[in-house]
């Protein structure tokens, strides 16, 4: 299971379950006269809400039959679960396996990506996305949408596929949510449990708000955490209460970030928690169980509130006894319970794609490989949702399952909810490179991405970048089918550099070069994998070196033809963990083409990572080659600078082929808390390499072998280094970089 940090939570979600429709459950035997009808409140708190789970390991331990559920936020998840069957054990079972460093991650791994996604995430962007719409700027209106979080909850509840009134599940049951128009209680009553549990614990800015019945709704907790009341109104002669609220004791002398912003949205509900506390009366069993030391985001921990749920609730269990009842009656009622699980395989009847907006419907139908007539598999519509969620243009693909007559058979309707702040998106980066000799560098960056320009979903992508090195890319990406394999991508660009350079081997001037060109490719994607371009580009270059006396202006005419093929299954763009990834591209200068000069270039690079606990392993290979022609010196290759031969400053070597060699690994040492960054790292680089001005047979004899020291973090702005390095024959060198470097 993939771990990866997230810094944010408040529900409780699940593991995996039986490909089914419902089968009809039992109604749930009526009280026994003279029994009361116990309602079960169960309020929210993130993480902390675990301790619910072993309350109801008490409850069934002295057959205390429930008849009633309530719950907030994260009781409702467990309360609803409970409500339709779930036993303690299966809810044990739940919040032991969920990964849920990756159940809070809308987006997929970088591995999982299309390969036109990935090709973005290698630039140093922030992780933030804006949106232009109606000529404003728009952004996501939470963190996290719920791509994964909803594909659970639909997993775990759907054996009430197909029922409407809560009233009917196995225990009747009540989510509680906020209208987030007028910041009224919402109590959710029928509908979709799984859509009335991601409501009632919509955070705000955390999750994105839930639509029901035209409301937009967030977390029940702002108004209601403990939801008493709510309990007392089904029915409930008496109530077992659960407050897994966070006391204002555990905030700490230091409180982090994050805990300052959970604190804020704890303290808008103590206050009606408090409320609802006073109205429990001495026929009702309020439990507050002890979780010092589990925070609501603390989700490694819910097995550790679980048991401290089960200790609150046996340290008051003489109050709890005098709701227990025979063992013939609670076998009754458990069976009847039970039978909410029960289900039965179900044929899909017909598939349905809606809410797809901009976007061609036919384009996204093409990545559902659910087919009408065969078994619904899980397994198989989770891939589905993914592969189109991964297109980039959606907030949310989700599903629900709209049960025929027969009820053997259901049609699947697959809604694809676009972008609510497209379809232009814009992003900004900033790297920086300094080797504090005099050499330093900077590029600030501007992304813009209009999307789903036509019905095969053509996109224009444009990129800018200010600093010593000034750059326009412009590039029309249109597919040429629905599935999007094949396409054609005419682009335009320009570029002034003014680099440092070294023309001459350790004399180093600053650059001032001009690059124009057009090109137009011809390509096929392979999914996730990669991407294959032939085409051709013709332009014009011009370079001077002003601080070098009589040094010959170059004005000259390019064109040729150019062949790409890369692959990429690293599992994340820097600091890779695991994976590997390929590239080699061919240029072919011809004067046929409009080009001053014929000269041949080929360059490949293969990347790869493995990991071990908590140390990561790291191999790259570099080569290109002119094939023996003489390349001009503004399309020669370049080493220098950190890990390319780390004691030469960055472009200080310079030739028509060339050859490196890096092996090393780095360790996390620490993590940054929140929103500082992620992990911190240590490592070490070998490197072997060179360049080769004439044409020859490189030998492992003119090889210049180098090491290389680092200390490295993921950062809010990026990834950035701090490392020191010696090559043979050039330096030794202290360099920072902030952005990809590996």
């Amino acid at each position: 299971m993939r771990q990866r940090r997230v810094l944010l939570a408040a529900v409780f979600l699940a593991l995996t379950s039986t490909l089914a429709a419902p089968a009809r459950a039992a109604d749930p035997p009526l009280p026994t006269p003279g029994r009361p009808r116990i309602g079960l409140c169960l309020s929210g708190g993130g993480a902390r809400g675990g301790a619910h789970v072993g309350v109801l390991r008490v409850l069934e331990e002295l057959r205390i039959p429930v008849d009633y559920v309530c719950g907030t936020s994260i009781g409702s998840i467990i309360g609803g679960l409970y409500a339709s069957g779930y036993s303690p054990q299966e809810l044990d079972s739940v919040i032991v396996n969920v990964d849920w460093e990756t159940i809070f991650q809308d987006a997929p791994p970088h591995q999982d990506l299309e390969y036109r996604r990935k090709e973005e995430e290698r630039l140093p962007y922030f992780g933030i996305e804006i949106g232009v719409s109606r000529r404003r700027l728009r952004g996501a209106s939470g963190m996290v949408a719920g791509q994964k979080l909803n594909f659970l909850l639909r997993r775990l509840t759907l054996s009430t596929t197909g029922v409407r009134s809560f009233d009917a599940l196995p225990i009747p049951f009540r989510a509680v949510a906020v209208d987030l128009a007028d910041g009224t209680m919402v109590v959710l009553d029928h509908g979709d449990i799984a859509e009335a549990m991601r409501a009632s614990m919509a955070i705000p800015g955390a999750f994105t708000p839930f639509e029901i019945d035209d409301r937009l709704l967030v977390d029940g907790g702002l108004v209601r955490n403990l939801p008493y009341d709510v309990v007392r109104s089904m029915g409930a002669d008496a109530v077992i209460g659960v407050d897994v609220g966070t006391p204002a004791s555990e905030l700490g002398k230091d409180p982090t970030f994050l805990n300052v912003a959970w604190r804020a949205l704890d303290l808008s509900t103590k206050a009606n928690a408090v409320v609802s506390r006073d109205q429990f009366t001495e026929n009702d069993v309020l439990l507050v169980p002890d979780l010092a030391g589990v925070s609501m985001v603390s989700f490694p921990l819910m097995n550790l509130a679980a048991n401290r749920g089960e200790a609150a609730a046996r340290a008051d269990i003489e109050r709890l006894r005098r709701f227990s009842v025979g063992e013939d009656e609670y076998a009754a009622w458990r069976a009847a319970h039970r039978a909410g699980r029960r289900v039965a395989d179900i044929r899909v009847a017909d598939v349905r794609v809606t809410s797809v907006g901009r976007n061609d419907s036919r384009r996204v139908r093409r990545r559902v490989e659910t087919r009408p007539g065969a078994p619904l598999d899980l397994d198989v519509l989770r891939d589905d949702l993914n592969r189109i969620y991964r297109l980039g243009e959606f907030e949310l693909v989700d599903f629900h399952l709209e049960p025929r007559d027969d009820r053997a058979a259901a049609d699947l309707v697959i809604a694809a909810h676009e972008k609510s702040w497209g379809p232009d998106y814009l992003r900004f980066g900033l790297s920086l490179a300094d080797n504090f000799d005099g050499n330093a560098s900077y590029r600030i960056l501007l992304y813009h991405r209009r999307a789903a320009l036509n019905s095969r979903g053509a996109e224009w992508r444009n990129q800018v970048s200010f600093g010593d090195l000034l750059a326009v890319e412009s590039e029309f990406y249109q597919p040429l089918t629905y599935t999007g394999h094949w396409f054609i991508a005419p682009r335009l660009q320009f570029t002034r550099d003014k680099r440092r350079t070294f023309p001459v081997p350790g004399v180093g001037a600053v650059a001032d070069g001009w690059i124009w060109q057009g090109a137009c490719d011809l390509g096929r994607t392979f999914s996730i994998w990669g991407e294959m371009r032939l085409g051709l580009y013709r332009g014009h270059v011009t370079g001077d070196l002003p601080d070098v006396a009589d040094w010959p202006r170059i004005s000259e005419e390019v064109g040729g033809v150019e062949f790409q093929i890369a692959f990429d299954r690293l599992d994340r763009v820097v600091f890779p963990r695991s994976g590997w990834s390929a590239s080699t591209g061919i240029r072919l200068s011809r004067t046929g083409l409009c080009a001053d000069r014929t000269y041949d270039r080929g360059a490949a690079r293969l990347r790869g990572a493995a990991t071990t606990g908590r140390t990561t392993f790291l191999g790259i290979c570099d080569a290109g080659t002119s094939f023996g022609s003489t390349l001009p010196q503004y399309d020669q290759f370049e080493l220098g600078g950190f890990s390319r031969l780390s004691g030469f400053e960055p472009r200080e070597l310079q030739g028509n082929d060339f050859a490196l060699l890096v092996t090393g690994f780095y360790h996390e040492i620490l993590r940054l808390a929140p929103p500082l960054g992620g992990s911190v790292f240590v490592g070490l680089l070998g490197e072997a390499g060179n360049t080769w001005l004439h044409p020859a047979y490189p030998s492992r004899h003119d090889l210049r072998f180098g090491a290389a020291a680092f200390i490295g973090a993921e950062t809010f702005l990026g990834p950035a280094y701090l490392g020191y390095g010696w090559t043979e024959g050039g330096d030794d060198a202290l360099s920072f970089c902030l952005g990809p470097v590996f």
